[in-house]
């Protein structure tokens, strides 16, 4: 079983991630919405892969990631945004990241983006 973080701002959104991902077969280890809650827990967590937003009110998933690559560089970290843009992409690819899924997506898009980084 695959244990899972959560890290977006939207309480809801986390909920429905949390849903899905368990009704499927995942374990959700931690819920975070900023990098103090994500990385006050993350070591305790075992997180396995990270779901992360891109954009927060007061801080950058960006920076987020490159932080999480330094520190737990097994981790695998999935980014979520909204935001269709090449300077997004090839920052995150540059940081290390495991693989992008642009919102809206659906379950079956979120279920297959996990597996493709098993």
């Amino acid at each position: 079983m695959v244990k899972v973080a959560l890290v977006d701002d939207s309480v809801i959104l986390r909920s429905a991630l949390k849903n899905v991902l368990e009704s499927s077969g995942f374990q959700v280890v931690l819920e975070a919405g900023s990098s103090q809650e994500l990385f006050g827990l993350l070591e305790k967590s075992k997180a396995e892969l990270i779901l992360l937003d891109v954009f927060f009110p007061t801080e950058n998933g960006l920076d987020i990631l490159a932080r999480l690559k330094r520190t737990a560089p097994d981790v695998k970290v999935l980014l979520v945004t909204g935001m269709r843009q090449e300077t997004i992409l090839a920052e995150a690819q540059r940081l290390g990241a495991d693989g992008v899924l642009y919102k809206p997506f659906d379950t079956d898009d979120l279920l297959t983006a996990i597996e493709r980084l098993k």
